[in-house]
Parts: C-alpha cells; structure tokens; sequence
C-alpha cells in the first residue's frame, strides 16, 4: 500500500477509499442480494467538520464535556503529591497572540498528561498587571502626565479589560485551570502587593536591598531605569565615532616626556559616545600596555597606545614614532578637560584594552560602569549633568542646557571642542533600546534601590547545577546561558520613576536624604493595603502612613516624606514563586528563551535570597513565533498571525479557513518546544490540518468497527495471533508515547501518533480485520475479540492524543458505544496491561507482515484472486507455522494477513531466503465475502454459507 501511495501520489485516506469502494463495488458487481448481510462500520460521528460547524462543535465540547471543572474535579479525585507547574504571568496587554498559544498550549499539554496518568496537579495561572507598557497605553503618549492616582486608575482599567479577553481566548483554547477570579493570581491585587511588601522588608533586614548612587541603563524616552531584561539591541544603531585630543599638563609630564615640554603633548580619546564628554572626569590607562608619543604631519605630539597606531592611521594619517613608555609612567600626568579646562588626573582602569580605540578611555563616571567604579576607588565625587529626559541640565552650562544628549546636544559638543575633534565617523554598531518605547537609552547616574547579588551569587551558580532543563539535547547552552546572566550581574536596579506599580515603603528626611523602612511598618502598609486598596500609597498623606504609634517612635516626623519610587516588575513576578506555589518547589516553569534574562533569572535570584534554593526543580525552553521569513512577529512589521483566524477564520474563508482549536495545538505541538524560532506558516498549518484529518478518519473507522451489533452476545472472543500482536503493539506504543510525554518531547509525540497510525493501526490491523469484521458471523469468537482490540486500540489512541487534541478527543469519546453517559474523557481511569507485552509473539506476526509487503509488490492485481507458495527457511517456517499450521490452507491467519486465496507452506532448511511464487487461484472468489475460493453450488464459501444459515442479519448501513 505504502509503494502504491507513493507512485501514484494519492493520500492514505484517498488510497482507503479507493479500497472500500472496489471492495463494495465487487459484492455489489456479482449480486446485489449479499450487500445488506455484511456488517459495515456504522457511527454518527461525522468524517469533516469544517467552518462554522467546527467553531460550534469546540464550544460545545468545552461545555459538555466539562473543560472548565476538570482542574477542580482533578483536584479533589485525584490523589497527590502533586505536579506543580508555575505559570510564569503573561502581561496585560494586548491581543492573546501566537506567543500567548505556544506557551498556554505547551503548559497545558503537560498538564493533560499528568491528569489522564492519574496524578494530581497543581497550577495557578496568573498576570503580570504593572509596567510601563500600560503606563504608556493610558498616556496618550504624554510620559510626563504627573497625576499618579488617574494614571493608576485608567491601568487598572486597561489591565482589567486586557486580562478577560485573554481569559476568554485561553479557555476557548481549552487551558486547564480554575479561570474564577479566585483561582488566578494578579500582581496588582491587594494580597499579592501585601506578600511583595513583606518579602521586601526580609530582603531589607537581610542586608541584600541598598540604595545608591550608581549609573543604570536609563530611558529618556520613559523617564525611568531599566533592567538589562528590559531592553532590546539594535543591529543597525548609528553613532557618532569620534577621536578627539585632550591636552597634557606639560609641568606634569613622565621623565622620560620633559624633553618635549616645549611642543604641546596630547592623549588621543576615541568614543562613540561624545554627549558624554561634557561629564568627562578621567582618563583611564593600563599599566600592562606599552604606549608611544607619535608626530603628525602637523608636528603635534600624541600619545596611545603603540598596538592601536596603526588603526588611528587610517583614520589621522601617517604617525611618527618618538619614543614609548609604560602605563606606569602615567600615573602622575594631568590633562585639561577638552570644555571646562580644569585639570584631571589619568587613573589605571583594569577595562582598558587595545581591541578598539586608542588604548586611553575618556571616563565619564555618571555614564559608564566602569567609570563609576574607578571614581569610587579614587575618591572622586561624580558629576552629573543629564536630566531624567536625556537632556543637559543647567549645570552643564547655557550653551548646553535642555539640549537632547543624543542628537543636537552631541553636535553642540563636538562644534564647541572644535579643532581639538581629530576624526568624525559614523558607525552602525549593536545598541540597546527601550524594549517598550523602541527609543534608544543612555547609562545615568542616579539614585536608585538595587539588590546586591554578589552575595547570593555563589549559592544561585550551586542551585543551577541541580536544575533539569528541557528540551534535554538543549539543557547545557541554556545552563549555561543562565549561569552567564547570573555571573555577570553584580547587583539588580529595583526601582522605577514611574506611578504604575507597587511602591518601595520607604521613608525619605528631606533635611539629611536618610532613609527609614521597618518590619512593624510595612505590616502597618498591609493593613492599609487591605483597608485602602493598592492606591493607599498615593491617596494617604506621608502623616497617616506612618500611624499614631509610629509616629510616636521617630523623630524629625516633619521632615519624612514618603518616596515616590514603584518596584521593578521583574520583582513583582519574580516574587510570584512566594505568593502562589505552595510549601514546595515548583516541579516545572515553562517559558520562552528570553526568560533566561527575565522571569527565570528573577525568580531565581529572589528564592535564593529569601529561601537560599531554587524555586523550580526544571525549566522548559520554548521558542518563538516567527513568520516565513524568520523574522520576529510584530504589529509595526505587519506580519502579525492572529490565533483566532486559524481556529475560526477569515472574512474569506477559502483565504483563511476555520481550522479550529485542535490545529492550533497541533502546530504547537509539533513546533513549539523544537527549535528556537516556531515559524507560522500556511504550510506548517496546513499540514497540522491534515494531521488532524487522518487522525479523525481513522478514529471514525474504530467508532464505526464498535457499532454495537453484538450487543447481549456472551461467547468468549477468541484472539488471533494478529488480534495479540495488535495488543503488543499498543503497550509499546503506549509505553515510548509516555516516555516522550515524560521528557517534554511532544514534537516527538506527535511523530509517533502519525507514524503509528500510518504504519500499523491503518495499513497493517485495520485493513486486515475487515474480512473478519465485515463477514463473520455478528456473535463468533474471532469477530468479537476484533472487536475488543478495536476498542483498546481507540482508547489507548484517543488517551495518547488527549493531552494535544483534547476537543477531538473528547468529541470521539461522546461517540464510544460504551459510553452511553458521555462521561468525559479525563474522568475515565484506564491502565494497558502488562500482559499484552508479547514480543515473541510479535516476532512471527511481523515477519509475516514483512512478507506481506513482497506480497503486494509482486502481485499485478487484487491479492485475493492469487495463491501463493511460500519456500521458507528453517527460521522462517518455524515463524510461519505458527500462523498456518497444515501445509495447504485457504483460511489460515497467514492467509489472512497475506491476504491470499490460499497458500502452500514447504520448508527448505538450505535456502538463504524465503522465496514466494504467486499464481492464480483455480477457484472463483466467494460472491460475498469476495475471498474464499470454497464455493458450494450457490458461489458462496463454508464460511459465508454457515453464517448466512445461521443468522438473520439485520440491514446495516454505512
């Protein structure tokens, strides 16, 4: 069959059509009298459902077959310990979109196959309600609105409307959970921001939150800090490249220099960031470089390092060598601010390498980490002249002040330095961007609340190591990819300028910027919390947070005012372990890639800090959605895919039609925990579609194989060797199928259900029982135990696709004859039996079957019109014999699964192969079975003719 497909190019269901329709063509071709005695598959269950009957039928599924009560039925029936996957919150905003389908389908695909294996779990889905993207939603694009309680009002609104549009997609999508507003959590609910208030204060009191004065990456474009997760590289920034020369102190030169004392001497700077160059208060050197004083054509003097000489000439022209010094003999030297002229030292800096640049490092300690630390370590005061805008202050000087740092106040700059600007280039190099306003940003000093990671850091590495993460073949670059953001991340900026959010519960002395926080007030803050609501922090006067007690306690209470700062919400959802999961690890978070800087990261950091473990045994990677071309899915782009096309459709549906939920997950399945990048494509959906197709015709043919036409018959059925060969297969399949559930490998899964229906359950057991299903009589032996494996073969197939395709599965499951009180799927409990596990039995079956296939190759026409003669070896007639034990037989099980009118078995214990020579039967085919070639004067076989006399069987449609 699988040669004839392939020739012909015809589908699996084209070619068993194309059988069925020959077969009964030939009954009715001889006599028409024998059609209505053969037991044809009958069931209601319809072979397509497309368009609006599909969209209906997913509604209806999810109603009657219980969708929205299995978590709590699971929750009471089952018994634990209990699966915990954590739900990483999807953010409150927006359009569900085919990221928000990856990952709901993927967790709820594991969470199916707990459920149907029995166990009970546990799963809390949740939002991630604060943040600037709302913030900025409700702004009309006016960042700098100042009325913190409207702002929060309308987010509140804007999250509450976005959070029931995803809800209602995600059950349409058919996630397991208890959607009730108490089955959920939020991170602007009033108990979620009194557990962050509390986990706070013990981060506090564990010395681990400090406020400073440091450089973060800041957004003019937001007015607020951002965290490394928080923002986005751009490949094709363009900036300013300039070199510029700051002139020595020639009173301060190395001994080796003061016989140059009479030419000016300057030290040649490179940077591609020259706003900063008003903020400049060092230049930094290495002692382990070797730097040289060269001449220009223009007998000025430079000094850099002799590794990058030749670089700087492809940009300044030919140099020539004086003479070189160490960095050493730097120490001392002075040089004069290229602006304000006053005189600055140069400092060693453990940064400064020869890879780019000139081997000198303008240092700005407002705007560079590096720089920072240097200013630190020398006892430098920092300056800083940019506002939260990304503008000059007035400190800067009024030729600068309220100049964009990043356009006309670089250019003001570079025309102000003059002659002194050696070389302006522009390159395009990557640059990190506001994630959300898609602006570039600066590094700013300002005074911020961090977490010090340095001291959970060794003990956040130890916790990496006992982490799984899956997809397995994945689990060392994405260990690895954890460990790197954890290793390089000395401390974690918490706060953010903005109203958005939950506030820091810290108290600011306007007199001496001191700060005041303590345990007994911030559960005074819950209480008010509770009372209040979250807006408490905005609406009550700093007099009544504090409280009469408190107020009792402190001095200087007139000069405390409450601080105006919101926490990160990468703290509030890496917060969300302590709120949500129970007095355990979670077994399981599943998110995508970009976790690792982000919700994997803080969750991490956070439950080291507080509890000194990792709050999730195991992570799962998953990738994202991208289009045809690979690219990243985005509204700005166009290429956006909107999950509720697939599953309903278009306005044109023969454009787009309604594929329904189960395509949907399908895709998922079969592309979402494979490769990094999931593409969305007709093709691939497509191809989901048909994937479906096949498995609702071959589950419509085993409904219609159970039609309950034996019903009240109580003859044991007698199983053959193919029956229990079936059986075997089953176990494996179920076996491997749980195995590859188990280890997250549902792109595997999906492989094995197509190939084991493809391969086995189609070609191999379907076809080859029809003989028996079809024509024996309603109530013998043999025809009943094909009808007991039918029904194990649907329940282990609809039990192995259930997790997947839950809608199809329950639809088939409404239409098993057995299930005459719709019971729901997942309520069914159901184990294969060990005792199907045969594999030597397996072992002549397939042998058999292999023969088969030389069978369907040499023969010209309908097999059962040809006899055969099988010369077999010693092994092989050992193998065979079991299944046609006399030397001549036309109703043998190797008969059968040959599908020959008969066969001579003769062994040949020196013949290498098996050899098998077809001819044509000597006897005509039975007029109703059209196999048998033992014909009585009516032209019907023994076997038709007994039963026939036997029976009066009823008229069967299909």
């Amino acid at each position: 069959m699988g040669q004839l497909c392939k020739s012909t190019k015809i589908t699996l269901q084209t070619y068993a059509k194309l059988c069925y329709t020959l077969w009964l063509r030939g009954i009715k071709s001889d006599t028409k009298s024998y059609t209505k005695t053969v037991l044809l598959p009958q069931t209601n269950f319809p072979a397509r459902l497309g368009g609006k009957k599909r969209v209906e039928m997913d509604s209806y599924l999810i109603e009657k077959c219980g969708f929205l009560e299995l978590y709590n039925w699971q929750r009471k029936n089952l018994k634990g310990p209990d699966f915990v996957l954590h739900d990483g919150p999807p953010y409150a905003n927006g359009e569900p979109h085919m990221g928000h389908a990856i990952n709901k389908v993927l967790k709820d695909i594991t969470l199916r196959n707990k459920i149907l294996t029995g166990k009970r779990v546990h799963y809390i889905p949740g939002w991630d309600c604060h943040g600037l993207p709302i913030e900025q939603k409700v702004l009309s694009n006016n960042i700098k609105d100042t009325n913190p309680l409207e702002i929060r009002r309308k987010a509140r609104k804007y999250a509450s409307d976005a959070i029931a549009k995803q809800r209602e997609t995600f059950i349409s999508w058919g996630i397991v959970a208890d959607w009730n507003e108490s089955g959920c959590y939020f991170t602007n609910h009033a108990s979620y921001i009194k557990n962050q208030l509390r986990q706070f204060i013990n981060l506090y009191d564990k010395g681990l939150v400090f406020r400073a004065f440091k450089p973060v990456h800041w957004s003019p474009s937001s007015r607020t800090a951002l965290a490394e997760s928080e923002l986005e590289y751009n490949e094709s920034h363009k900036s300013k490249s300039v070199i510029i020369r700051m002139q020595l102190d020639a009173s301060i030169l190395p001994s080796k220099l003061r016989s140059l004392e009479n030419k000016p001497l300057y030290a040649l700077i490179w940077t591609t960031t020259p706003w900063s160059l008003i903020a400049n208060q060092a230049i930094a050197f290495s002692d382990n470089i070797v730097y040289c004083i060269v001449e220009d054509n223009s007998k000025n003097l430079y000094i850099l390092a002799q590794e990058c000489l030749t670089s700087v000439e492809q940009n300044l022209g030919p140099l020539r060598l004086i003479t070189t010094i160490t960095g050493q003999e730097l120490s001392e030297s002075k040089y004069f601010h290229p602006i304000t002229k006053k005189r600055l030292p140069f400092l060693p800096g453990q940064h400064v390498t020869t890879n780019v640049g000139t081997g000198l490092v303008h240092t700005a300690p407002a705007h560079g980490p590096e720089d920072f630390l240097i200013a630190v370590e020398n006892n430098i005061p920092v300056l800083s002249l940019i506002d939260v805008d990304g503008c000059f202050m007035g400190e800067a000087g009024d030729e600068f002040a309220g100049l964009d740092v990043l356009t006309d106040g670089a250019d003001k700059i570079l025309h102000h330095i003059g002659e002194d600007v050696l070389h302006i280039d522009t390159i395009t190099h990557s640059y990190p961007y506001d994630w959300r306003t898609k602006k570039p940003i600066i590094i700013r000093v300002s005074h911020q609340w961090f977490i010090d990671i340095n001291s959970i850091k060794e003990k956040a590495i130890d916790s990496i190591a006992n982490i799984k993460i899956y997809p397995e073949q994945n689990h060392t670059s994405y260990s690895n990819a954890l460990l790197a953001q954890v290793k390089q991340r000395p401390y974690w900026c918490i706060s953010r300028q903005r109203s958005w959010g939950t506030p820091i519960p810290i108290l600011y002395n306007k007199r001496t910027d001191d700060v005041y926080t303590s345990r007994k007030w911030v559960e005074r803050l819950c209480k008010l919390t509770e009372r209040y609501g979250p807006d408490y922090w905005w609406e009550l006067s700093t007099e009544k947070l504090i409280g009469r007690e408190l107020r009792q306690e402190l001095n200087d209470i007139d000069d405390l005012e409450k601080g105006t700062d919101i926490m990160d919400i990468w703290l509030d959802s890496g917060l969300s372990w302590s709120a949500v999961l129970p007095e355990c690890k979670a077994d399981l978070y599943l998110e995508g890639m970009d976790q690792f800087r982000g919700w994997f990261q803080s969750s991490l950091l956070t439950s080291v800090a507080l509890q000194e473990r990792s709050p999730y045994s195991a992570l799962f990677v998953h990738g994202f959605a991208v289009d045809d071309k690979a690219s990243k899915m985005s509204k700005s782009v166009g290429n956006v895919v909107n999950p509720e096309i697939i599953i309903k459709g278009g306005e044109n549906l023969n454009k787009n039609p309604a594929y329904g939920v189960d395509t949907l997950r399908w895709w998922v399945a079969s592309h979402g925990c494979q490769h990094s990048q999931v593409p969305v494509t007709t093709t691939l959906l497509r191809e989901s579609h048909e994937s479906i197709q096949k498995l609702r015709l071959v589950l419509r043919f085993l409904l219609g194989a159970l039609h309950p036409s034996s019903e009240g018959i109580t003859v044991e059925p007698e199983y053959l060797h193919l029956d229990k060969y079936m059986l075997h297969a089953l176990h494996q399949y179920n076996k491997e199928i749980q195995n590859l559930y188990d280890n997250y490998l549902y792109h595997h899964v999906c492989k094995l259900v197509m190939s084991f229906l493809t391969n086995t359950v189609s070609p191999v057991y379907c076809h080859l029982i029809k003989d028996r299903l079809y024509c024996d009589e309603v109530g013998s032996p043999t025809r009943l135990a094909v009808m007991e494996v039918t029904c194990e073969t649907l329940t282990v197939l609809v039990r192995s696709i259930a997790p997947i395709v839950p809608h199809l599965a329950e639809e088939v499951w409404l239409y098993q004859p057995e299930n005459l009180s719709s019971v729901p799927l997942y309520h069914a409990e159901y184990k294969v039996p060990e005792t199907w596990h045969q594999p030597e039995l397996a072992r002549h079956v397939e042998r058999a079957l292999s023969l088969r296939s030389k069978v369907n190759t040499l023969a010209d026409r309908n097999t059962w019109e040809l006899s055969g003669t099988l010369t077999a070896t010693t092994n092989d007639y050992e193998c065979l014999s079991i299944l046609q034990k006399d030397g001549e037989s036309s109703t043998s099980e190797l008969c059968d699964i040959l599908q020959l009118s008969s066969i001579t078995l003769l062994e040949s214990p020196m013949a290498n192969e098996t050899q098998i020579e077809l001819h044509n039967t000597e006897k005509m085919l039975c007029q109703r079975c059209r196999r048998h070639p033992e014909l009585d004067k009516s032209g019907l076989c023994n076997r038709c003719v007994k039963v026939l006399d036997l029976t009066n069987v009823s008229s069967v449609s299909v």
